[in-house]
């Protein structure tokens, strides 16, 4: 029986007896009718209970539940947890879901209901209406997203996607996806070998060094001249960006030591005048001992008295010049130590953007490597047996708050939210563009060996 907290009832509900009293008398068979109701919504409640304590599987975003509470209209639905990993339910709102499993969320909307004083009694049921998906990725017919299905282990998620297989956009023939491989395997190794020169250059530059040296392995792609262009550019760079900074630094200097020598001007010129005022002095108090002897008149003092004050203001004037002069050079101190900050800062920034894009750069070239073995070495689809030694598993899995990276096989279960990368692992070598070995740079093109730039 529903029950609102704007409505008059007791605060506690009244004993079975008394309800008894209150009600009506009905006829045996409508009695007999409500005897089998509260029957079978106490074996719902327990056959639910049962069901659920079995299934230990708990929600998180994406799983779409089913929410029953019996006697109120707006119920059964079907609501989806959000990224919060809340569900929105009619008269409760948000109920926190992730991490819970069907009985602990039946138990949960039942405290809310009761402690809003919504429903005295709920009787409140949660079922998974769909699983969120997990996903596959990496050499398998048809990566995505798909259903979750409890028990699955990794080789029934391989077979949903289609099994392994190298060309897995499209029906592309093996041939032309060599080629495309091979075609973007060299434009990755120009970027990782201009990165590598760039890492080079800075740290030349953060040296000071008007010249670096070039790394010892151009790819086999490379022409030469397309590393000398490379390596030149990087260098036109160092020059530039030398030159600039030590116009800069020579600047400041010079500034700091104008700031310098004006100080030192300043507080001699302040010393000279403190020796004047000290003289000035003695001969005003000299006076004033004359003219208590009666030796000379007071107009003799006054004007030794306005002459001391003079001097004491031009004092005051030097020492005030001096502290400007010394706050000019503090100035030029903190200008030229930011310019040495900023450019290390800014050596430190652009050393670390290229390691990250080399990091990028070496990544994909792994991956077009292990695509190109897989098709040179097993053509266009094998089983999981015919591949065994060469496939990496790996398993990105969230557990709540927590996510971690799990190495598998094919017995390994899969939970439902887990993103699953298959990967075959490059154990034979990375295949050169005709012979399907690497050879080394010096056998491919004496000229291009490695040296030192710029000198």
């Amino acid at each position: 029986m529903r029950m609102r907290a704007d409505q008059q009832f007791p605060s506690k509900p009244l004993p079975m007896k008394d309800w008894r009293r209150r009600l009506p008398k009905f006829e045996p068979a409508v009695g007999r009718m409500l005897a089998m109701i509260g029957s079978l919504a106490v074996a719902f409640i327990l056959l639910t209970a049962g069901a659920s304590r079995a299934d230990g599987y708990t929600f998180d975003t994406g799983d779409v539940l089913r929410v029953s509470v019996i006697g109120e209209e707006s119920y059964p639905l079907e609501v989806v947890v959000d990224d919060r990993g809340s569900i929105s339910l009619p008269m409760l709102g948000d109920v926190q879901a992730r991490g819970l499993t069907t009985v602990a969320l039946s138990q949960a909307i039942q405290r809310a209901f009761q402690q809003q004083k919504l429903i005295l009694e709920p009787f409140v049921k949660v079922e998974i209406g769909q699983y969120r998906p997990f996903f596959i990725s990496g050499t398998v017919a048809h990566p995505g997203s798909y259903p979750f299905q409890p028990g699955i282990t990794v080789r029934h998620a391989l077979a949903i996607a289609g099994g392994f297989r190298a060309t897995a956009v499209g029906n592309t023939e093996p041939a032309l996806e060599i080629a495309d491989l091979r075609s973007a395997r060299a434009n990755l190794a120009i970027e990782e070998y201009r990165l590598k020169v760039r890492l080079a250059r800075l740290q030349a530059e953060s040296r000071q060094d008007k010249s670096f040296v070039a790394p010892p392995d151009p790819p086999v792609e490379f022409a030469g001249q397309l590393i000398t262009g490379i390596i030149a550019s990087e260098q036109a760079q160092l020059d530039a960006r030398l030159a600039a900074y030590r116009d800069d630094i020579s600047y400041l200097e010079a500034s700091l030591d104008r700031a310098k020598k004006e100080a030192a001007m300043v507080a001699a010129t302040r010393e000279e005048r403190e020796k004047t005022a000290d003289i000035q002095l003695q001969e005003l108090q000299s006076a004033r001992s004359l003219r208590e002897k009666g030796l000379i008149t007071n107009s003799n003092v006054m004007t030794a008295e306005r002459a001391h004050t003079s001097y004491r203001a031009e004092l005051a004037q030097t020492e005030f010049q001096q502290e400007q002069a010394q706050q000019a050079m503090l100035n030029a101190e903190s200008e030229l130590r930011k310019k040495h900050q900023s450019h290390e800062m800014d050596l430190i920034a652009q050393t670390q953007d290229a390691q990250v894009e080399l990091g990028k750069i070496q990544s994909q070239i792994r991956y077009v490597a292990d695509k190109l073995l897989f098709i040179f070495t097993y053509g266009e689809q094998r089983t999981f047996d015919d591949l065994q030694g060469s496939v990496k598993i790996s398993i990105f899995r969230r557990d709540q708050k927590v996510a971690h990276d799990i190495v598998a096989d094919q017995n390994t279960e899969v939970r439902a939210g887990d993103v699953i990368e298959v990967s075959v692992v490059a154990n034979k070598g990375f295949y050169a563009p005709d012979s399907g070995t690497i050879a080394s740079p010096s056998a491919q093109n004496p000229a291009t060996q490695p040296g030192i730039v710029g000198q």
